[in-house]
């Protein structure tokens, strides 16, 4: 499994910024607010988001678009709906989140030339409400396309819900 260390701020051509958002397409924090501003915190409010138009660019992202791949004016993003719309936690059950994750491995597999980047941490607070093991067993599908990244601590939870799932299933 392909892992990357710290945050991520900047981007090569190749690669994608996924990220959790919601069913509105409005990113105006935690790793939705970085691909649109490019500054960490909720901040929404300081770029008047409320008042961007559908369809207009942040840094990596596009609002209004609530799954898939979206580019932005300096890079490409992925969104992953995790909540149904900003500040509803837990309103998207993770057996949907793991559906939207089956989707993204999907065009990671059609997309060799990307280099999938999630935007998770082992250490983290998510906005969707699902703690990090949570969101770990939701990305941890088998067969891993081999142009998907995680964060390395997210990655050692992701091998341990393996690890534990072959353990239950050999009881």
């Amino acid at each position: 499994m392909k892992t990357y260390q710290g945050h991520i701020t900047s981007l090569k051509p190749s690669q994608v910024f996924v990220f959790g958002g919601n069913l509105q397409g409005f990113f105006g924090a935690g790793a939705a607010g970085y691909a649109t501003f490019g500054v960490p915190g909720n901040v929404w409010r300081r770029f008047n988001y409320d008042e961007w138009p559908v369809g207009k660019q942040g840094k990596w992202n596009v609002k209004g678009v609530a799954e898939g791949l979206q580019k932005g004016t300096e890079g490409t993003s992925y969104a992953i709906p995790t909540v149904t719309r900003p500040g509803a936690q837990r309103s998207i059950p993770l057996a949907r989140i793991r559906l939207s994750v089956l989707r993204l491995y999907a065009v990671a597999r059609q997309r060799p030339d990307l280099e999938f980047l999630v935007a998770y941490s082992a250490d983290g607070p998510n906005l969707n409400g699902y703690s990090a093991e949570e969101m770990a067993g939701a990305f941890a599908l088998k067969p891993l396309p081999p142009n998907i990244v995680f964060e390395e601590g997210f990655a050692k939870l992701i091998e341990r819900t393996w690890y534990v799932a072959t353990k239950e299933l050999q009881t």
